[in-house]
C-alpha cells in the first residue's frame, strides 16, 4: 500500500541532516528556505516539533536506537539517520500513532536512492522502538541529551544541580520574551502575558498568539521586539542617559541597540557584516529608532571622539541559549571556546580605547562556558586600564540573584521551576581616570 509522504516529515529529515551531519544552524538552513514557508502552518509547526524534539532528545533517541542497532550506522547514508532519529522522536516523545509512523519512515526510506537499501532495516528497528522503546527511555538519563563535555564543564563551573537543572529546561516548552517599547498595560492584556519588569514580557507557550509572530498584534507597529529575559540585562545595567554617547560593539540584529536608542541617547552600532547590519537597520525602523549605523570590524574602527560608554555584546559559542536553541549543543566544540575567548578580550581591549576617562563599558556573552564569561573578566582587569564597577541591583527589574559585585553570572538551568532563562554573563567596568 503507497504511504503518502509527509512535507513536514521530509522537511524535518533535511533538518536534521543538515545540522547534525553538516554541521548548519538550524537558522542557515531556514535562511535556505528549503521549503518550510511554503507548507502549511500545521505542516510547519509539526516538521519544527518534530526537528525540535530531535535536538532536545539527541542523547536519549540514539541510546535507544543504538540498542536496537547490530552495528553503527555506515557514515553516509543519505537521510537514513535523520529519518530513524525522526520517527523514534514523534513515536517516544510526540505520541504519534506509532505504526503509522514506522510506515511513512519506511515509505520516505523507500523514496531515496541512497536510504532505499535500508528500509528493511528502518521497518525493523522502528517497530521495535514502538513495541519497547518507552521501557528501554526509561533506563535513559535526560543528562545524556546533554554533550559530554558540555556536562564536564558545566559540573565543574556550577555543580550538580546545574545539571539537572539544564536538563529540565532543555525539554520544557519555552516562552517567548518581549522588550515593550510603550504601554506594558496594554500588551500584558492583548498578548496574556507576565511582566518581568517594567518593559520585558513574558509569553508563555501555552498562551501565545495563533502564527508566525511578525503577526502578532503590535509587531508591525514597532511596539515590542522579541528579546530574551537575559539578553535585555545588559542594557539594562549600562544605564545608558539620554545625550550620552553610547557604542554597541558587534550590534546585529540589534536587540540591545533598540533598548539603548529608546533612552534617548546618541547610539552607534557597529558591525562588520552587512547582511547583518542591513537586518539591525530593519529592525530599528519598525520600532521607529534612528541609532547611527557602521559596517566595520570591532578592532580596526576608531569613534571621532572618546564615548561615554561602550557595549560589548562579544561573539560567543552561545552555549547558554540552548534551552532556545538547541542545534548549539551539536554544533559547538571546546575548540570554538579557546578560540572565541581571544577573539572576545580582543573586542573588550578595543572597546576600552574607545572611552573617555571614567566612561563605563558592559562585557556581555550569551554563553555558559566560565572561560568566555569568568576568565575574561579577570584578564580584563589584569590587562586593560579598567577598574571594577559595581552593578547597581536596584536598576535591576529581576536576576539580582545573580549579582556578584560587577559582574552578574546567570548559569544554565537558571529558573527551572519557572520558564527558565538563558545563561549569560555580564560584567561591568569603567575606564581609569587617570588614563588619556
Amino acid at each position: 500500500m503507497h504511504t503518502e509522504l509527509s512535507p513536514a516529515r521530509l522537511w524535518a529529515a533535511n533538518a536534521i541532516t543538515a545540522i547534525l551531519d553538516q554541521g548548519q544552524s538550524m537558522d542557515e538552513f531556514l535562511g535556505a528556505s528549503n521549503g518550510f514557508t511554503a507548507m502549511s502552518q500545521r505542516d510547519r509547526a509539526l516538521a519544527r516539533a518534530i526537528a525540535g524534539t530531535v535536538l532536545r532528545r539527541k542523547g536519549q533517541i540514539d541510546a535507544v536506537l543504538g540498542h536496537y542497532l547490530a552495528k553503527p550506522l555506515p557514515a553516509k547514508m543519505g537521510l537514513m539517520r535523520a529519518i530513524l532519529r525522526c520517527a523514534t522522536a514523534e513515536i517516544l516523545f510526540l505520541r504519534s500513532p506509532a505504526f503509522a509512523i514506522v510506515n511513512e519512515a519506511v515509505s520516505l526510506a523507500a523514496s531515496k536512492g541512497k536510504t532505499r537499501a535500508f528500509r528493511h532495516l528502518a521497518n525493523a528497528v522502528l517497530r521495535k522502538v514502538a513495541n519497547e522503546g518507552q521501557e528501554r527511555l526509561a533506563t535513559i538519563s535526560a543528562e545524556e541529551n546533554l554533550p559530554q563535555w558540555l556536562r564536564e564543564s558545566w559540573r565543574q563551573a556550577y555543580g550538580e544541580e546545574a545539571i539537572s537543572n539544564a536538563t529540565q529546561v532543555l525539554v520544557q516548552d519555552q516562552p517567548t520574551d518581549l522588550t515593550i517599547f510603550d504601554d506594558m498595560a496594554h500588551w500584558r492584556e492583548t498578548l496574556k502575558g507576565k511582566p518581568l519588569g517594567p518593559q520585558v514580557l513574558r509569553i508563555e507557550a501555552g498562551s501565545r498568539p495563533q502564527g508566525d509572530i511578525t503577526k502578532w498584534p503590535g509587531f508591525a507597529d514597532g511596539a515590542w521586539q522579541v528579546q530574551d529575559a537575559a539578553a535585555a540585562l545588559p542594557a539594562i545595567i549600562l544605564a545608558a542617559k539620554p545625550g550620552e554617547s553610547i557604542i554597541d560593539l558587534c550590534a546585529a540584529p540589534g536587540g540591545k541597540t533598540a533598548q539603548l536608542a529608546d533612552t534617548g541617547a546618541h547610539v552607534w552600532a557597529l558591525d562588520r557584516s552587512r547582511t547583518r547590519l542591513k537586518r539591525l537597520e530593519e529592525n530599528m525602523q519598525r520600532l521607529g529608532l534612528k541609532p547611527h549605523t557602521v559596517c566595520a570590524d570591532a578592532l580596526l574602527w576608531k569613534p571621532d571622539n572618546p564615548v561615554d560608554a561602550v557595549l560589548v555584546d562579544a561573539p560567543c559559542t552561545a552555549t547558554g541559549v540552548f534551552r532556545r536553541h538547541p542545534d548549539v549543543l551539536a554544533l559547538k566544540t571546546p575548540a570554538q571556546v579557546t578560540a572565541l575567548a581571544e577573539q572576545q578580550f580582543a573586542i573588550v581591549k578595543a572597546a576600552s580605547a574607545m572611552l573617555r576617562p571614567g566612561g563605563r563599558l558592559v562585557y556581555c556573552v550569551c554563553s555558559a562556558q566560565v572561560q568566555e564569561g569568568e576568565d575574561i573578566a579577570r584578564r580584563v582587569l589584569d590587562e586593560l586600564p579598567l577598574q571594577r564597577f559595581e552593578i547597581d541591583t536596584n536598576i535591576l527589574p529581576y536576576g539580582q540573584e545573580f549579582v556578584q559585585g560587577n559582574a552578574l553570572r546567570i548559569p544554565p538551568g537558571a529558573w527551572a521551576t519557572g520558564d527558565g532563562l538563558d545563561a549569560f554573563y555580564i560584567a561591568a567596568f569603567t575606564r581609569n581616570q587617570n588614563q588619556t
